[in-house]
C-alpha cells in the first residue's frame, strides 16, 4: 500500500500515543496546514546543502499548536501560550543558522500574544510564522478572538460580536515584517509556495492561513471550505470588494535581527581580548 510522502515527517507515536487517530476533530484545517507546511519543507530539504536537522519548530498552546508536539519528527517546542514567538528569538540566539518555524493560532498570536507579535516583527528576527486562523478559540470553546468578524455569534457573543476584527497582515506589516502573504486551507499550492518564500526570506515573514473549524461553526468541511473560497479574493482584484483579500502583501528584505546582535558580540569579544 502506497504511504502519504509526508509520514517520513511524523513520528510513530507522541504525548497522547499513536500517530492515529488525529487528536484534532475531523474536519479541522489545521491538518492541511501541517500538510501544506510538510510538503514546502520537503521541498527545500531537498535542495543541495539542507538538512532536516536545519528546521526547528516551535509552537504555543491551541489547536494548531499541538501538531508540533504531537506529530512532527522535528526539533521543536511546544511552550507557554503566547510565548512561542520569544522562544523562537531563543532559538535563534542559540544557533542563527537554524531555520525556525512558528504554529500559532489567532488567539495565541494575537491576543495572549500580541505583544510579542508585534516586536517581533519589528526587530525582523529570522523566523517564519504560520498562524492558522479560524477566526474563534477553537480548544476551549469557540469564544471570540481578536480575528472573529463583527456580528458573528459564539458562545460569549450570543448577540453577535461588536467590535472590528485585527489584520493580522496589516499589523505584522506595519510592525514591520519583511514577508507578509495571506492564504486558506482552500488554496493549497498558493499556500506551500507562500511557505516557501517565507522560509527562504531572511528576515521575519508572516504567513496567515484562514482555517476552517466545522465543530464551533457547526457547519460541514466540505461546506467550509466552499466559503471561505466565496468570502475572499485575489489581492488584485480586491479593490472596491468587501471580501478578504488573499495574495502576497509584501515583501521587502531588509536586515535581520541576530545578524546584527552577533556583530554586537563580535565588538564585545574584541574589546574584552
Amino acid at each position: 500500500m502506497l504511504k502519504h510522502p509526508m509520514l517520513k515527517y511524523i513520528r510513530e507515536e507522541g504525548p497522547a500515543g499513536k500517530r492515529l487517530p488525529f487528536i484534532l476533530c475531523p474536519g479541522c484545517g489545521a491538518g492541511q496546514v501541517l500538510n501544506y507546511t510538510l510538503h514546502a519543507v520537503d521541498e527545500i530539504i531537498n535542495q543541495p546543502g539542507v538538512k532536516k536537522e536545519d528546521f526547528v519548530f516551535i509552537s504555543g498552546i491551541g489547536c494548531s499548536s499541538r501538531l508540533t508536539s504531537h506529530y512532527l519528527n522535528f526539533d521543536s517546542g511546544w511552550t507557554l501560550h503566547g510565548r512561542a514567538l520569544p522562544v523562537a528569538t531563543g532559538v535563534l540566539l542559540a544557533n542563527p543558522k537554524l531555520k525556525v518555524i512558528v504554529f500559532t493560532g489567532d488567539g495565541d498570536a494575537a491576543a495572549i500574544g500580541g505583544n510579542h507579535f508585534i516586536h517581533a516583527f519589528r526587530r525582523n528576527i529570522n523566523i517564519t510564522v504560520i498562524c492558522v486562523n479560524n477566526g474563534l478559540y477553537g480548544m476551549t470553546g469557540g469564544q471570540v478572538a481578536p480575528t472573529t468578524q463583527p456580528f458573528t455569534i459564539t458562545p460569549t457573543t450570543p448577540y453577535g460580536n461588536v467590535e472590528e476584527a485585527f489584520d493580522l497582515c496589516k499589523l505584522a506589516t506595519v510592525a514591520g515584517a519583511s514577508y507578509v502573504s495571506r492564504w486558506t486551507t482552500a488554496h493549497p499550492f498558493q499556500t506551500i509556495k507562500a511557505i516557501k518564500k517565507g522560509i527562504a526570506n531572511k528576515g521575519a515573514s508572516f504567513i496567515e492561513i484562514l482555517s476552517q473549524c466545522p465543530v464551533h461553526e457547526h457547519k460541514t468541511p466540505v461546506e467550509m471550505i466552499n466559503a471561505l473560497k466565496g468570502m475572499t479574493v485575489s489581492i488584485d482584484k480586491s479593490m472596491n470588494s468587501n471580501k478578504i483579500p488573499v495574495g502576497e502583501f509584501h515583501f521587502a528584505p531588509r536586515p535581520e535581527w541576530t545578524e546584527r546582535y552577533e556583530a554586537i558580540i563580535e565588538k564585545c569579544n574584541e574589546r574584552i581580548s
